[in-house]
């Protein structure tokens, strides 16, 4: 069994969070009424959320939580775990931030994907969700293969026990 694996996320992330939510008021009629408690309130709620952000890569699965008020978790299994990758924008590569996304099996569903914005060394942490992903699917195919054999052993005992009792049945009682 591994050790888990902790991704750390930016303190920059705050600061990141708190404009792209301004940026989100500014274009619309009544952001603009609300960016003024924005500026004062943003970095507030920030400072509470940022430490509440964490992704665990365990060897089963992809733990990751956040949220101050309404708490997010999810777990997302290792093997239904289909794409990761590195996503890069104008205003994360301002920040030197990158968003890593963690798609699942299930494409276009709501909650099929985890999106992990500001993790540090995210290449890194990138690499070693995949790394644990094949070797869980190959673990897997391994039982499988296992089991596979274990039933055609099953079945080939069930065939010759059939086999003897229908060779007795031929032969008749012997008296």
């Amino acid at each position: 069994m591994e050790t888990p694996v902790s991704a750390n996320f930016d303190p920059k992330l705050k600061i990141y969070l708190v404009l792209q939510v301004a940026a989100v008021l500014c274009v619309t009629m009544v952001g603009l009424f609300v960016l003024p408690a924005w500026v004062v309130l943003g970095p507030i709620w920030a400072h509470f959320y940022f430490p509440t952000i964490t992704a665990t890569l365990t060897d089963r699965a992809l733990l990751y939580s956040h949220g101050v008020l309404f708490r997010q978790e999810m777990s997302i299994p290792l093997d239904k775990i289909q794409d990761v990758s590195l996503m890069h924008g104008p205003l994360l590569d301002a920040f030197g931030l990158c968003t890593l996304r963690v798609e699942t099996a299930g494409g276009g569903q709501a909650g099929s994907a985890a999106v992990l914005v500001g993790v540090r060394d995210a290449a890194n942490f990138r690499t070693a969700v995949i790394a644990r992903r094949d070797a869980a699917a190959s673990q897997g195919r391994s039982t499988a293969e296992t089991e596979i054999g274990l039933l055609r052993e099953i079945r080939d005992t069930l065939l010759r026990i059939e086999a003897r009792m229908a060779t007795r049945v031929d032969d008749g009682p012997s008296s």
